[in-house]
């Protein structure tokens, strides 16, 4: 009866992952197809971890014409860097994961034809070190290998998250994300355009690409006159999709987040960052703060995206 279920576990596996080679082969040929056509192109490119698959799915619900698609790199050597990282991994370029194989389809189209399209990119910022700990527990075995197993025998404590978290993860890519992705592939610096404001989103415009910045702890209460500005319709409602808490590491991360105190060297040097000081209020950043040293203050945990 094990012996079956095992097989019977290997077959359906080896389903899921044929179905998903399959679906994704679909989806490159229709987005090829789509390039050719010199059509607009409507990006949600943006850092993970970062409400992206809740507005890719929320714009795709708003029936806006033409794909949407989603991507995190479109800088040649941000592609190169985790095309080298797979291939460490033992993974073939035929089954990569779909968005660095989406990545390195617009990345080639940007770098030889960026010209011929309009390109409307949705960027999506986040809390920096609460978006860091989100991608550091998504990723957690490449920094403990075993730890889901090691975690449930009480073989890794907070401590030892706390340090390999400060120690291992690269904790700049929030703070580099916009020149590297968006300024060096499209021409527009964010950091140039005044600080956002109370909105919480903003428009910036050149010569080839249009660029709407929201930030997720407000995207609830603007994402209606952010799209409105954007692409002048009407989004009627947020589809949240990709919610942490249906992952089995959201309890992990959930119980992390409530009990972890961060250095203040740290946490000060992530809220005095330019990528902070430009998105997030004095009294915004203010509140990360305490949440993150432990000061007295509410520690809501975010649901993540």
């Amino acid at each position: 009866m094990i012996k079956g279920e095992r097989m019977l576990h290997s077959l359906r596996r080896w389903l899921y992952q044929y179905e998903t080679l399959r679906k994704n082969r679909r989806t490159l040929q229709d987005v090829r197809a789509h390039l050719e056509q010199g059509s607009d192109l409507l990006i949600v490119h943006q850092m993970g971890r970062a409400a992206s698959m809740t507005v890719t799915s929320t714009l795709r619900a708003a029936g806006v014409p033409g794909p949407v698609l989603h991507s995190h790199w479109m800088n040649p050597a941000s592609v190169a860097h985790r095309e080298a990282h797979l291939r460490r991994r033992g993974l073939k370029p035929s089954r990569f994961p779909l968005n660095v194989r989406m990545s390195q389809l617009l990345s080639r189209e940007a770098a030889q034809r960026l010209e011929r399209h309009r390109w409307r990119l949705v960027s999506v910022v986040r809390d920096p070190i609460a978006r860091n700990v989100s991608v550091f527990f998504l990723s957690i075995d490449d920094f403990l290998p075993d730890f889901h197993r090691r975690y449930a025998a009480g073989e890794i404590s907070h401590g030892e998250i706390r340090r390999v978290f400060l120690e291992r993860f690269p904790h700049d890519q929030p703070l580099r994300w916009f020149d590297e992705e968006v300024r060096d592939v499209f021409g527009i610096d964010v950091f140039a355009a005044p600080p956002l404001d109370e909105s919480g989103y903003d428009v910036l415009r050149n010569e080839v690409a249009d660029l709407l910045v929201i930030k997720v702890e407000r995207l609830a209460d603007c994402f209606r006159a952010a799209f409105r500005d954007f692409l002048g319709i009407e989004v009627p409602e947020l589809v949240n999709t990709h919610v942490t808490e249906r992952d089995e590491r959201f309890y992990m991360y959930r119980d992390f987040v409530r009990d972890v105190r961060l250095p203040r060297e740290y946490v000060d040097r992530m809220y005095e960052s330019r990528y902070a000081r430009h998105f997030y209020t004095d009294a915004e950043r203010e509140a990360f703060r305490r949440k993150w040293l432990g000061e007295p203050a509410a520690r809501a945990v975010e649901a993540g995206a």
